[in-house]
Parts: structure tokens; C-alpha cells; sequence
């Protein structure tokens, strides 16, 4: 009696391979959808530094700052045209760039520390970050009046391997994602324009605390100080207490400390919201175009 001969078995396809795919697929479409970046512009004219920045300040700034504690409504009045005056300062100033540190509390929790390399622009506004720490290489672009108004950004962990660059609008959920502010509020001109609206509000509120004085931060660098408490909360006031910082040399606004409102019935110190820090300012730095563009190739934008 004959018998049919057993058929080969057919190999099977290993599980892992087949969750491989849609991430495989995926990551391909990614790439694919990115377009590639055009040519990186001709580089302008260098801004020209600031001239004699520090002989200005020095008559400005601390010649105005009380030697001695100040508080009450004369403070709110001196601080006030003081930060008046380091508006008009930022004025001259073309563009410069700073070490950025960034610490945030995002829906109750508060993050890490985060390091930059920043550089901005002031007009047209424009800025770049070049993240350094605690996860080096993410790289962010953002200028006004070009790529349709985006923000240019890429990841500087595997990540970038799927998705080599996103291009979203400042005010994304996906630019937002681990960010309380969008990239168009960043800056030293946008933090003294708030702190001035903030400052004129004070005037008009005879509970808001202003406390002006001098300090030491931990590395021994003096600084000016301006501390400012609120008793009630409401609509204009998103933090209870708001710590800042100036350069006695400048007199521009260096670090911003926020704090949280109390929650009910808890005592104790209050929860920091946002600190913002800049270290090693330099307001005579030349920039050009190609400062602000992804296509630069000194940046990591590219898809390839």
C-alpha cells in the first residue's frame, strides 16, 4: 500500500515579529511624512553688540536699588520704574544667548530640572534650546514669520529613530506636553513685560506685599531681590508667593521663583510651581538667520 509522503512543516512566524511590524510600519510612515529640510539660508549681517551695556546699568540699576530693606508702596513704585527701565534696555538689545534652566510642576507633579543652551532673538523674535541636561540633544527652533508659524523640534533619545522631527503649533498639546508656557512667551522681554503688568496690579491692591532687598545665591553671586506675597487668591493672581532675582549689573530679571496657592487646610511650606533661571547671559552675542533655522548644520534637525 503506498503512502503519501508528509508534507514539510511550514515555519512559523515568531510572535516577536509580528509586534515588530506596526511599529516598523509606523516608524517608516514617520519618516516618509518628514520633509526633508531645504538649504540653510545665507547667513546675515551679524547683529552688532550692545554698546556699553554695563555703563548704562550701573547708573540705572543699582544706584536706584535701596541699600536697605524697602517695603510697602514706596517699593511697588521703585520697583516699578525699575522694571520700566530694564524694558527699555532690552530695547537695544538685539538678541543674546543664556544657559536656561527650567524646573515645572505639570499636573501636580513636579519635574526635573531641565539645562539649556538658548539663544534669542528679539526682532523678528526668534529662539532656539539645545537641551543639555537630564536628557542631552532635544533641539527646538522656533522663528516668527517662518515655517508656517511652527515650532521645529526633534527628541535626543531613541525616540528619534521613529519619529525624526515634529512640526506643531506653539500652543500643540504635543509643544505643551511638558511645558506650562508656549515657546512664544519665552524670553527676557516677555518675563518683564508680564512682571510690569503683574507690578502695576500691585499699585492698585493695598494687600499685595512688596519686600526689596539684597542677597547672596548659593555660589556667592550678589543679586537684587524682590519678594512679593498676596493674602487672596483670585483670577490675576495665579501664585501666592513670587520670588525674582536681578542682576545688579544689568538690572534685568535672572530667576523667577513661583509658588503654588496653599491647599486647603494644609499647613507648611508652599509647592514651587515654575522656577526659570539664566546663567552666563551674554547680550552681545552676534546672531544671524541661520542661528534660528533647523536647516543650520551645526543643529540635528535633519531626517537623515
Amino acid at each position: 500500500m503506498s503512502t503519501i509522503p508528509a508534507q514539510p512543516a511550514r515555519p512559523r512566524t515568531k510572535p516577536w515579529l509580528l509586534a515588530l511590524a506596526p511599529v516598523a510600519l509606523i516608524a517608516l510612515a514617520c519618516w516618509w511624512f518628514t520633509e526633508p529640510l531645504g538649504k540653510p539660508p545665507v547667513a546675515t549681517t551679524a547683529a552688532q553688540p550692545v554698546a556699553s551695556t554695563r555703563t548704562v546699568a550701573e547708573r540705572s540699576a543699582v544706584s536706584s536699588w535701596p541699600a536697605a530693606t524697602l517695603d510697602g508702596e514706596p517699593a511697588k513704585r521703585l520697583l516699578l520704574r525699575f522694571l520700566q527701565e530694564a524694558r527699555e534696555r532690552l530695547e537695544r538689545v538685539e538678541g543674546y544667548t543664556a544657559t536656561f534652566h527650567k524646573q515645572e510642576r505639570i499636573k501636580g507633579r513636579l519635574g526635573p530640572e531641565q539645562t539649556m543652551a538658548m539663544k534669542v532673538r528679539n526682532r523678528p523674535f526668534a529662539v532656539y534650546f539645545k537641551f543639555l541636561a537630564p536628557r542631552a540633544g532635544k533641539e527646538v527652533v522656533f522663528a516668527e514669520g517662518r515655517h508656517d508659524g511652527k515650532v521645529i523640534a526633534h527628541n535626543g533619545d531613541w525616540t528619534r529613530r521613529l519619529i525624526p522631527r515634529l512640526a506643531v503649533a506653539p500652543t500643540d498639546r504635543l509643544a505643551l506636553a511638558d511645558s506650562r508656557h508656549p515657546i512664544t512667551d519665552a524670553g527676557l522681554v516677555r518675563l518683564t513685560e508680564k512682571l510690569i503688568a503683574f507690578r502695576r496690579l500691585d499699585l492698585e491692591d493695598d494687600e499685595a506685599v512688596t519686600i526689596l532687598d539684597r542677597t547672596t545665591t548659593d555660589d556667592g553671586t550678589a543679586r537684587l531681590r524682590s519678594i512679593h506675597t498676596h493674602p487672596n487668591k483670585n483670577d490675576d493672581r495665579p501664585f501666592a508667593r513670587v520670588e525674582i532675582l536681578y542682576d545688579p549689573v544689568t538690572g534685568l530679571p535672572v530667576s523667577i521663583s513661583s509658588f503654588e496657592w496653599p491647599r486647603p487646610g494644609r499647613d507648611g511650606p508652599l509647592d514651587l510651581a515654575e522656577h526659570y533661571a539664566y546663567h552666563d547671559l551674554r547680550l552681545d552675542v552676534p546672531l544671524t538667520d541661520l542661528d534660528f533655522d533647523p536647516a543650520n548644520p551645526a543643529y540635528a534637525f535633519s531626517r537623515y
